[in-house]
């Protein structure tokens, strides 16, 4: 497996996938890389969006309000595209856990789960988790994970106003943050062990892979046989997992990419983005909206996603859509 891979996006069609996987928008934080996304998802066209958890950060929310219009806007352009042909998968996370309630219900096309088994198309299963499962801060300190992501947010400060003065200069995009997770030995110990407790995760499901995002640092590698993909960041990296109709998984890395310099900015709405969330984009005749709440089989299992396109639905497999 390649570590990384790099796709030319800027291209006039859209790139037609079957799975699109994203992590760790952090709606709510002045460093979330919204116009980068809205980019992104205007080129992409799939069968199945995965939120990989932390969309939105309801820990800087409730310190301090902030949100921009922007992020109204994504928002309403995932829900164009769960209206049309696209399955929207949101799993929960750390800083978006105030969703947790919501778990195994639908609002239209968008399905809530703390984590899912996904079938690539061929055949192979993941374990779609967002990570924080296999972070031990998360379950022993809490206010220290908190005072945590404080420092997090000065180090992207300090970043922004040094990246400024790059690109003055004529360089790329440059991370202190991902600088100094490599740097420094604990917390490459933690990454390495945050890995492995995945894969391991992902072994007693028996996947043949786990799906991931929290700790910012997008990669993909065997461990003991078990596929560890990260789908990054919407912060710094810019990151997705794509998988094609073959069901190879690829990681694109859209930040700095020479379309957002093309004719169309970053910013510039598409053909639907200018209304605001009227429910009449391309899905239900008569504007009809999806209000309807569906609670999922409680004693079903874990959530099953991808396998209708490979066989017909098995009573005992777990909840599918």
């Amino acid at each position: 497996m390649d570590a990384q891979t790099y796709l030319d996006l800027n291209v006039d069609e859209p790139l037609v996938c079957r799975s699109v996987w994203i992590s760790d928008v952090h709606l709510g934080t002045k460093h979330s890389q919204v116009p980068e996304l809205l980019e992104f998802l205007r080129m992409v066209e799939c069968k199945y969006l995965y939120i990989v958890g932390d969309f939105i950060d309801g820990w800087e929310l409730k310190f301090r309000w902030y949100w921009r219009d922007d992020y109204n806007v994504l928002i309403q352009k995932i829900l164009r595209k769960s209206r049309k042909q696209t399955k929207v998968i949101y799993i929960t996370g750390n800083h978006d856990e105030f969703i947790d309630q919501f778990e195994g219900m639908r609002f239209g096309s968008v399905v809530m789960a703390h984590q899912v088994i996904h079938t690539a198309a061929d055949g192979k299963k993941y374990l779609v988790i967002h990570g924080h499962q296999a972070d031990g801060l998360t379950h022993f300190n809490h206010l220290l994970e908190k005072l945590g992501s404080h420092l997090y947010n000065w180090i992207l400060d300090i970043n922004l106003y040094f990246n400024r003065l790059r690109r003055a200069l004529g360089f790329g995009y440059w991370s202190l943050a991902a600088y100094l997770k490599s740097k420094a030995k604990s917390a490459v110990k933690f990454i390495t062990e945050y890995e492995d407790t995945l894969a391991s995760m992902a072994r007693k499901q028996s996947a043949d892979g786990v799906i991931c995002g929290h700790i910012h640092r997008a990669e993909t590698k065997m461990i003991d046989g078990v596929e560890y993909l990260n789908c990054g960041d919407w912060v710094e990296s810019c990151t997705a997992l794509i998988e094609d109709f073959d069901g190879k998984i690829k990681l694109i890395h859209f930040h700095e990419n020479d379309v957002l310099r093309a004719r169309r900015g970053s910013g510039s709405p598409d053909s639907g983005d200018s209304r605001q969330g009227n429910g009449r984009g391309g899905g239900t005749s008569g504007g009809r909206r999806h209000t309807r709440r569906e609670r999922a089989e409680a004693d079903a299992g874990i959530l099953r996603i991808g396998d209708e396109d490979l066989r017909p639905a098995i009573a005992d497999a777990g909840v599918q859509i």
